[in-house]
């Protein structure tokens, strides 16, 4: 890979390290132990525009420094592991086209399952942190964190990529783009 293909990976990366680091600290919804906010959506469409990887080291990391800055630090290395699983099966299941799927169907899958995932993990946390009580507490939050995520994600990627944007997404939704889902 040539240095300067190395250091715009590099600043993408950054750059959706900030966009997930806002969209969880600056619009949040707080909670009895932790709060709810758009920073899902971000992670998604930082998968669809960085790939798997470089998408989870933007979800991991962005979500993660919004936990310590929010006085939440227990949960920085939970959301860090959470996040970043979450946006590395979107991006798996996105390239190994999962299920047959194309197109919206398949982003949608994607981001359903690896939300689920994330779900699974963060409940997983809960238990180990706060009990059975609370874990359970935690789902219907959780859930919809992840369904207003797919939402929000869509609605962004597909006006960004109506765009002259849609050249910086690597997998897009309408057939036409570097990698389509």
């Amino acid at each position: 890979m040539r240095q300067t293909q190395k250091v715009k990976n590099l600043c993408e990366t950054a750059l959706f390290i900030a966009i997930v680091f806002l969209g969880v600290f600056i619009i949040k919804f707080p909670g009895p132990f932790g709060y709810a906010h758009i920073g899902d959506s971000m992670i998604f469409l930082s998968v669809l525009m960085l790939g798997g990887k470089r998408g989870a080291a933007a979800g991991g990391l962005g979500a993660a420094v919004a936990d310590i800055v929010s006085g939440y630090t227990i949960w920085a290395l939970p959301t860090f592991i959470c996040k970043a699983i979450m946006a590395l099966l979107m991006g798996f299941m996105i390239k190994r086209h999962a299920f047959g799927l194309k197109g919206r169907p398949l982003w949608i899958v994607a981001a359903a399952a690896s939300g689920i995932a994330q779900g699974i993990c963060y409940v997983l946390f809960w238990l180990l942190l706060f009990g059975r009580a609370a874990a359970i507490a935690a789902v219907p939050g959780l859930l919809f964190q992840t369904v207003s995520g797919i939402i929000i994600a869509l609605a962004i990627s597909e006006a960004l990529q109506k765009t002259s944007l849609k050249r910086h997404f690597i997998y897009t939704t309408d057939g036409k783009g570097a990698q389509t889902c």
